[in-house]
């Protein structure tokens, strides 16, 4: 029997994405676990806006710009005027996108805002990014059928934050023994 030069080439690529498919059902992996316990910066701030706004945790990692680990870079895009609303209620007046403190605390006020002022509720992920992307006059003019597009991104946010929002609990066992960790009292 003769192989074409055609199924040589496609059969690596065909293995490779075969053996992915079905080694990835014997071990979860718990991407939020190793993301913070490489980038444990944001864990602090992420706790706090949780006690100081009610955000949830996986809320304000899943609105964050990724990756966590790259400090050079804006880790939330805020429209300026609603940036400019947060320094001046917050009085933070040196706070920087840049900053994973000042990112994070963004995101808690911003949130709380999303459900005080449009009634969103804190595990939608999607309705939350909505009205960051858009603030909160353009969140309720909001048409999905006429942004497809911006309504796909917002299921993608409440994706990832309901996928982080579960690996946050397996995370317990993972991390149970590391005294950082224990000492924000997260469960």
């Amino acid at each position: 029997m003769m192989i074409s030069k055609k199924a040589l080439l496609v059969l690596p690529i065909l293995v490779f994405l075969l053996s992915g498919c079905f080694g990835a059902s014997t071990q979860p992996a718990l991407l939020i676990c190793d993301e913070l316990d490489d980038n444990d910066e944001w864990v602090e701030p992420a706790v706090l806006a949780e006690q100081k706004y009610g955000t949830p945790i996986s809320l304000s990692l899943a609105l964050l710009e990724l990756p966590l680990s790259d400090l050079d870079k804006k880790h939330v895009r805020p429209r300026s005027a609603d940036w400019e609303e947060y320094r001046i209620r917050s009085e933070r007046w040196d706070a920087s996108p840049q900053i994973p403190d000042d990112a994070v605390d963004f995101i808690g006020w911003f949130t709380q805002q999303s459900v005080k002022r449009n009634h969103i509720g804190w595990q939608d992920a999607g309705e939350h990014y909505l009205a960051l992307r858009l603030g909160h006059g353009g969140y309720h003019r909001f048409e999905a059928d006429k942004y497809p597009e911006l309504a796909q991104q917002a299921k993608g946010i409440q994706l990832r934050a309901q996928r982080w929002s579960n690996e946050l609990h397996a995370c317990k066992g993972q991390w149970q023994g590391e005294s950082w960790f224990n000492k924000l009292k997260l469960w």
